[in-house]
């Protein structure tokens, strides 16, 4: 790794308070502009920053029992990646802290590897498609034509929220909170739900049956992409088979009219691990076995049978670690910044 110098490392940026509302819109500015997968998780409250005086970049991360566990990539120009992410490493180092970077893209894992000697697990792929390409198209699409016919007929309508409305806001809200309620069993989720906080590059579509908001798909800005983050995509118990598939449509239709050609759908989990560099054959093990028994009790992959119907295309994605094996303050730390304790 080349040197750093440590004077060079700036403060850590405490979470922004509501009252720092130019230091919020700084933050949600950078985001916007450089974030990718994990854009919605970055606006957590209970995300930190890290930052370096010579770059505008920042480094998201969760501080949990041991680790510093970053959310994606570092967020900043290419230019910056080397010098920020250096520097973050050594600030870790001084403190005695571990770092795990989840869900980092291809790109970085194949720098962060060779440059910060990282170890590397590929856990699932990042889900992307353009809306021109409609996802309904061709024998592929069968499927999607079914659902959304499906919900035509059974009297859903979907809509963006555009204009300032209280009430319908407010529909738009309960039926993500009645969806969240529904929810059984465990569950493993990076982001909480919060539709309407930090509203500058967010879209959102709602489907009504009858009067009644039945569901509501949000859409995070990707300026380094051209494009959109599709996720927390939510209905009720009342809505009929086909509404999520046409929420999806809807929204596609949308960025189609307006040139769009980059739509990710987030990380989604694979059936099993694919490879782990770095790691000793203990580690190697342990990681296996784990991914298996978390499969089996999240339904892990539930998530990508609902996508892959509109047939996506797919970039791995990486958990990486500043250390050769993974140990109990790393599991327990993902843990927690996955919002299983």
């Amino acid at each position: 790794m080349e040197e750093v110098n440590p004077d060079a490392i700036a403060t850590l940026l405490k979470p922004p308070q509501e009252n720092l509302s130019a230091e919020r819109h700084l933050l949600i500015a950078k985001i916007r502009r450089w974030g990718g997968v994990t854009t919605d998780a970055l606006l957590h409250p209970a995300c930190q920053f890290f930052s370096i005086s010579d770059s505008e970049g920042i480094i998201g991360y969760r501080s949990e029992w041991g680790c510093e566990v970053v959310l994606g990539d570092p967020i900043c120009a290419k230019a910056d990646l080397p010098k920020l992410a250096q520097a973050f490493q050594v600030h870790c180092q001084k403190n005695g802290r571990h770092i795990i970077y989840l869900a980092a893209s291809e790109q970085f894992k194949a720098w962060a590897t060779a440059h910060l000697g990282m170890a590397s697990i590929e856990f699932g792929k990042e889900c992307h498609l353009d809306p021109c390409d409609d996802p309904r198209k061709g024998s592929g699409g069968s499927l999607v034509r079914r659902k959304v016919r499906h919900a035509i007929q059974a009297g859903i309508t979907v809509e963006e929220y555009r204009a300032h409305d209280e009430n319908l806001q407010q529909a738009i809200e309960q039926a993500s909170l009645a969806w969240l309620k529904g929810r059984k069993g465990l569950q493993i989720h990076l982001s909480q739900v919060c539709l309407f906080a930090d509203q500058v590059g967010k879209r959102w579509f709602y489907a009504k049956l009858a009067e009644k908001v039945v569901g509501v798909v949000v859409l995070n800005q990707l300026q380094a992409k051209s494009g959109w983050l599709l996720n927390h995509l939510m209905i009720t118990s009342e809505a009929p088979h086909g509404t999520q598939e046409m929420l999806v449509i809807i929204a596609l239709e949308a960025l189609q009219r307006e040139g769009c050609h980059f739509v990710s759908f987030g990380n989604v989990s694979t059936e099993k691990l694919g490879a782990i560099i770095g790691m000793g054959k203990t580690s190697s093990w342990v990681a296996h076995g784990a991914y298996a028994v978390a499969n089996r009790l999240f339904h892990l992959e539930g998530l990508m049978k609902f996508w892959d119907k509109f047939q996506p295309q797919g970039e791995p994605s990486y958990l990486l670690f500043s250390e050769k094996h993974i140990g109990l303050c790393e599991v327990w730390s993902l843990l927690r910044t996955l919002n299983v304790l």
